[in-house]
């Protein structure tokens, strides 16, 4: 997801605005006409401070908890801190404003989504409960991390219901239905006829079309790329070691791609090496929504034999059937429902390489500037291929799909936290930071 300002950025050209940050939400859900632009379903506006495991108020001199009833004044402050540097009070990491009540960062945010509903007595934790949270030990246990979002004031009754998720997107749609309607009576009025402007589409400058040439070509030639390894057919059933195995060639390509980017290339090794690490399972399944043929349900990059196929039955032996669920699920919104071209996935793979917020970032500047404008690439694009009503339409949703993304990387990460990394190439050991499973009683303190 966009991560590079906890402000919300506008185009006033099209009117675009880029919603980045939950306390940013209420303020920019409605556009200058009063039209819901996106809406972001896991917050529930509530002004309840009862913590759902404690029944002791939430201290107001929590730095991470929102104040209730402010006044003018303290508006005008709390405008001035959204633009200030927040910090996650769960992990540590860069936050970029409220998540259900409290200050958190995207991670944390929807790692609270999926877990609190099941409570604190769901979890277990071996380190007797003294597990430290941080950016990098974050995902190692859950009752701690859990436990620690408790404490900072966060609140599980403000994740919407599956039910309140559709009443809130069925109301969202009949202010879009109604709006579009004043429009086009707007238009008759002034000008006797209904403009066709919505049906204009807008051609790309010279310089738009040679940096999409430049991530197409780069993503193209990084195919060529092979190792002598295919899948073991033989096996009697796939697991995740195997999946991680198989998907090392599709590193090996991410890896060739990216480095075949000017402004990759222009950071310094360390950033390089951190966003390729931070982003590795987000970015590979991005890739595979790109390789997946919806005609025969199965993964393949167009130059490789059947030999290297991944059919649903492979992937979903390897992954567990949540899991997989969650991924195709996730891909399916993608290829079928979005209908995101070849072009679209290249672009939302290079907006999710070049994310700030990845650990150990120098040059965070730089990453952000990079991310804005291949996000802007992507607007681009789509303004050249569709009426500006239907980039208006799914715009939103493309980018929303980066935020989805976090989930999957979190449940997949889970999962790799139990695969023995004996026999795991080093690679994928590297990539995936499997060793840091060995480490792990060194920042907590176990009770062996």
């Amino acid at each position: 997801m966009l991560l590079c300002s906890s402000q919300v950025i506008v185009w006033p050209i099209r009117r675009w605005i880029f919603v980045v940050s939950d306390a940013d939400l209420e303020a920019a859900a409605l556009d200058l006409d009063g039209v819901y632009l996106y809406d972001d379903s896991s917050v529930k506006m509530d002004l309840s401070f009862e913590d759902s495991n404690s029944n002791t108020m939430p201290s107001m001199a929590n730095p991470y908890h929102r104040p209730m009833d402010l006044g003018s004044n303290d508006l005008a402050h709390k405008a001035r801190k959204n633009k200030e540097d927040k910090y996650c009070g769960v992990c540590g990491d860069r936050a970029l404003g409220y998540n259900f009540d409290a200050i958190s960062c995207e991670s944390c945010k929807a790692f609270f989504r999926r877990n609190a509903p099941k409570g604190l007595e769901y979890f277990k934790c071996p380190y007797e409960e003294k597990c430290k949270m941080d950016v990098s030990n974050r995902r190692f246990c859950k009752r701690c991390r859990l436990r620690k979002c408790f404490e900072i004031g966060m609140r599980k009754e403000y994740i919407l219901t599956e039910e309140e998720k559709l009443r809130k997107r069925q109301r969202i749609e009949e202010n879009r239905l109604i709006q579009k309607v004043r429009d086009v009576d707007k238009t008759k009025t002034q000008s006797g006829i209904v403009s066709t402007t919505e049906n204009r589409l807008r051609a790309l400058e010279p310089d738009e079309e040679y940096m999409i040439n430049e991530v197409v070509g780069a993503y193209r030639q990084s195919l060529e790329v092979s190792i002598a390894s295919e899948l073991p057919k033989d096996k009697p059933q796939m697991h995740m070691k195997d999946l991680v195995n198989i998907a090392e060639l599709s590193v090996r390509r991410v890896i060739d791609m990216a480095k075949k980017i000017k402004s990759f290339k222009a950071l310094s090794q360390t950033d390089q090496i951190s966003l390729l690490k931070g982003g590795s399972i987000e970015l590979l399944i991005l890739r595979s929504v790109i390789s997946f043929d919806k005609e025969k349900n199965q993964w393949l990059d167009p130059l490789d034999s059947e030999d290297h196929s991944m059919n649903m039955k492979n992937l979903q032996e390897g992954e567990g059937a949540t899991l997989f669920a969650e991924h195709m699920k996730f891909t399916k919104s993608l290829a079928v429902d979005l209908k995101a071209d070849e072009t679209m996935l290249i672009l939302l793979l290079v907006i999710s390489l070049f994310s700030p917020d990845r650990p150990n970032i120098s040059d965070k500047s730089y990453v952000c500037q990079e991310q804005e404008k291949y996000a802007l690439l992507l607007l681009r694009y789509l303004e050249s291929r569709y009426s500006p009503y239907t980039v208006r339409a799914i715009y939103p949703k493309l980018l929303m799909k980066l935020t989805d993304i976090r989930d999957l990387n979190e449940e997949h990460s889970h999962v790799l936290l139990k695969v023995n990394p004996e026999g795991i190439q080093p690679l994928m050991k590297e990539v995936l930071d499997m060793n840091l499973k060995d480490t792990i009683t060194g920042n907590c303190e176990s009770p062996m």
